[in-house]
């Protein structure tokens, strides 16, 4: 058993979702907010990757690092038995982050002003990626039907066929409502790109909080062909927190799409791992598997105090999540626009990131990390509700 109810204070830690400075001149908050936009989790590391790393830190040589065996070893060994993925050593690379592999894989296999196609609502990095580099981004609308996202597949062929597509940015499970994608859909989707000759880069960082009863697959297990047409972005940074680490990294099986990413790492200077990378990874995935399913269970248990919650307010609807740590929630019934949304959270003293963050089609929607202490999920709860309480005494003043 481990101590996940332990609050323990973030703002030591430099931080950035706690940082009284963000609070203050991003959210206009004081230094007793709780934070609840940025997509990490505020759980002690788990005991085994601190201990790592104190032993790592122990030695007095911060200098230029490399990569052993011991960190490919790991990741293969984790994929196989987590995931019944299959992966070789060359085709691993242990990269900076997702968002800025993002950027690199647009600049190796795209030109200026081609096409690039995403789903919405998404991580608005995955637009930024497009757009900064001067390529030309479409969006594929996810179908809204009954408070559960779908794939539309005729409209995403009609975007491939008439955009010349060369690249699409997918992600499984889905953030911001964390759907997970069936097996038929993965498959369904796979053959899209391999027909029209899409590179698919399958964004894969949130699947190792996958609830109970749920079943993830892998892009891979379910198009057997889709291997040779696709980069899988993958990163230990979301299940284990390990985000300021820069533990991300990518796997890439065809070799001439391989080499051509890791010519375009070298031209943006991508060498050698952060010093703690390597052996936080390690002990997260040779020695912090019971941990992480602890975590799991008892983010899916808060996420039903969400639901519970959410349910006493008529005006909101949670959209049920089957991965993740992120609370994806339909408020238009609630406020007219995002700014009374954002001064309603102000009062509340709360964080959070409005639905129009998510590239399109998230207007009317509010995302909440809930990924925490259950103390402090109950007092962010308190504080809603005594928003909302207020808000509606307010209401009912102002028509009287």
């Amino acid at each position: 058993m481990y101590n996940l109810d332990k609050v323990i204070d973030r703002k030591q830690g430099n931080a950035r979702k706690w940082s009284n400075q963000v609070l203050k001149e991003k959210f206009g908050l004081n230094e007793d907010a709780i934070p609840m936009d940025l997509a990490d989790i505020d759980f002690e590391v788990a005991p085994a990757i601190q201990k790592a790393l104190m032993k790592r830190a122990s030695i007095g040589d911060y200098s230029y690092s490399y990569v052993p065996d011991d960190f490919y070893e790991a990741v293969i060994d984790w994929n196989q038995r987590r995931y019944d993925t299959y992966m070789e050593k060359e085709w691993i690379k242990l990269t900076f982050g997702t968002v800025s592999t993002l950027h690199y894989v647009i600049q190796a296999f795209t030109e200026i002003g081609e096409g690039v196609l995403i789903n919405t609502p998404a991580y608005d990095p995955f637009a930024e990626a497009v757009e900064n580099n001067d390529r030309k981004l479409f969006c594929s609308s996810l179908i809204n039907r009954d408070n559960r996202y779908y794939l539309d597949f005729e409209d995403m062929e009609q975007q491939m066929r008439e955009n010349d597509i060369k690249v699409f940015i997918f992600c499984s499970p889905q953030n911001p409502s964390g759907r997970i994608w069936t097996k038929e859909e993965l498959y369904q989707l796979s053959e899209l790109c391999i027909r029209y000759n899409v590179l698919l880069v399958c964004d894969e960082i949130h699947r190792d909080i996958v609830y109970k009863g749920r079943t993830f697959t892998s892009i891979w297990n379910a198009h057997p062909e889709i291997k040779q047409h696709s980069v899988l972005c993958l990163s230990p940074n979301k299940g284990f927190n390990l985000g300021g680490l820069k533990t991300s990294y990518v796997v890439v099986p065809n070799p001439m799409i391989r080499e051509t990413l890791l010519e375009q790492l070298k031209r943006n200077s991508i060498t050698s791992p952060h010093v703690f990378a390597v052996p936080a990874i390690v002990a997260a995935y040779n020695e912090s598997e019971a941990w992480l399913d602890e975590m799991i269970d008892y983010v899916e248990a808060n996420m039903q105090l969400i639901y519970e919650f959410f349910a006493e307010i008529p005006e909101a609807k949670v959209m049920p999540a089957e991965s993740s740590f992120l609370a994806w929630i339909n408020v238009q019934n609630w406020f007219k626009d995002e700014t009374e949304m954002t001064e309603f959270f102000q009062r509340a003293n709360l964080t959070m990131v409005v639905g129009s963050y998510f590239v399109q089609d998230g207007e009317g929607f509010v995302r909440l990390s809930i990924g925490m202490p259950r103390e402090l999920l109950l007092e962010a709860l308190s504080r809603i509700k005594r928003a909302y309480v207020n808000s509606l005494e307010y209401a009912s003043h102002v028509i009287n």
